[in-house]
């Protein structure tokens, strides 16, 4: 039924979907006359009052186009007793467009560059993903060998920590202001709270790793990662997280802007401390890491990326190309030069918002980052929306294939 049609009905009071934009000549009746009404459009158009910063009841900002098939088949399970096998679902999306084509692209992109054996796969991730329960996702990545290498914030790493150890995030309720969360020193992300007595636990572990350490020379972010995998891993057997499957999996793990986090708050004050009881702190050297991703890379024959965002992960990655390149050119080395082969990204910015993480794969050619005839895709998405359903593919299509 169209948005005209139904504001032309007499009855009222029923429940609906509405899928998509409407007009404001339609706009009063769709907000007033259904009892209750769910929202799916990528344009944040819902009912006057019903979202909130924090809060968004029967509301989907998300291209119908990939929405709709997702929930039809979902429901046509719980309802009907129908399974859809995932593989089905990624190729039926093909025929939909706009990102449901994408996610379809993105899916034999992802294949393809996970059948190359002879491609080192970075995984980069910012944003919320371990708050938003992403972490899991990564750790079938890290354990499948999905991911050979991973690039991340510090507060993506510090909040994924809270989960090793057991920890819980929680709900927003927006009863609740943020003042009235700050004085509880509940800290909000979005529309999960993380208390701060998580992140007091999540201290006092990263101070039973580095009180080991002596400080007589500094370590890079890697270095501490795997050592904080090593703990988790000694002391939380029976917990899945990032850095633990990463340790067993020998994964490093990169965190760039490491300062920018809870961890880097952390050191900084044990730091501190040290200095009090005459022990030297500990330092970090991010030239240790530039120093390990030029080897990671130009060891390998290729090496793609699969990109959950953007930010300093993702440049921290694709900018190792022009290093090697300057690299050679200003100190007369002789590195085999090296552009990434694949790429797949999802994230919703697009280009003319002009930040990194809109970047496209062909801008990236112009700094000789991306390989000209790469295998490329771009999935302008919540990665929460599309992320789960990739990767499970992939698990299952690789999986079939040994068999």
């Amino acid at each position: 039924m169209l948005p005209s049609q139904y504001a032309r009905r007499k009855f009222s009071g029923e429940n609906v979907i509405i899928v998509g934009a409407f007009s404001e000549r339609n706009a009063e009746a769709i907000y007033t006359k259904p009892e209750r009404a769910i929202y799916i459009n990528p344009f944040d158009m819902a009912r006057p009052g019903q979202i909130k910063d924090g809060y968004f009841p029967d509301a989907v900002f998300a291209d119908p186009r990939y929405i709709m098939p997702v929930l039809y088949r979902t429901l046509d399970e719980w309802i009907n007793g129908k399974r859809t096998p995932v593989g089905q679902l990624i190729s039926d999306l093909a025929s939909y467009g706009g990102v449901a084509s994408q996610v379809s692209r993105g899916a034999k992109a992802l294949h393809t560059m996970a059948r190359d054996k002879n491609c080192l796969r970075f995984l980069t991730v910012s944003g919320a993903m371990t708050v938003g329960k992403m972490d899991l996702v990564i750790c079938d990545m890290i354990e499948s060998g999905l991911s050979h290498a991973i690039s991340s914030t510090g507060a993506l790493m510090a909040h994924g920590l809270v989960s090793s150890i057991g920890l819980k995030h929680y709900k927003y309720n927006p009863a609740y202001d943020d003042t009235a969360l700050a004085r509880r020193k509940l800290n909000r992300v979005t529309d999960t709270l993380e208390p701060e007595t998580n992140l007091d636990t999540v201290e006092e572990v990263l101070g039973e790793v580095i009180d080991q350490l002596d400080g007589a020379r500094p370590i890079s972010p890697t270095v501490l990662n795997k050592l904080i995998g090593k703990h988790l891993a000694e002391h939380y057997p029976n917990e899945r997280g990032i850095l633990k499957s990463a340790y067993l999996r020998g994964v490093p793990v990169f965190v760039p802007a490491f300062v920018d986090s809870e961890l880097g708050n952390d050191l900084y004050i044990h730091n501190v401390k040290r200095k009090r009881r005459g022990k030297k702190p500990i330092l970090m050297d991010l030239e240790s890491d530039s120093k390990e991703l030029i080897k990671l890379v130009t060891e390998a024959k290729r090496f793609g990326i699969f990109t959950v965002g953007g930010g300093v992960p993702r440049n921290n990655v694709q900018n190792v190309a022009p290093l090697i390149e300057i690299v050679n050119e200003r100190l007369g080395t002789n590195l085999p030069p090296r552009r990434f082969t694949y790429g797949i990204r999802i994230c919703p910015d697009r280009p003319h918002f002009g930040h990194l993480s809109g970047c496209t794969y062909s801008e990236n050619e112009s700094w000789r980052k991306a390989a000209k005839n790469g295998v490329y895709a771009e999935i302008q998405a919540d990665a929460t929306q599309v992320w789960p359903f990739l990767v499970k593919h992939i698990l299952e299509t690789l999986a079939e294939k040994k068999t």
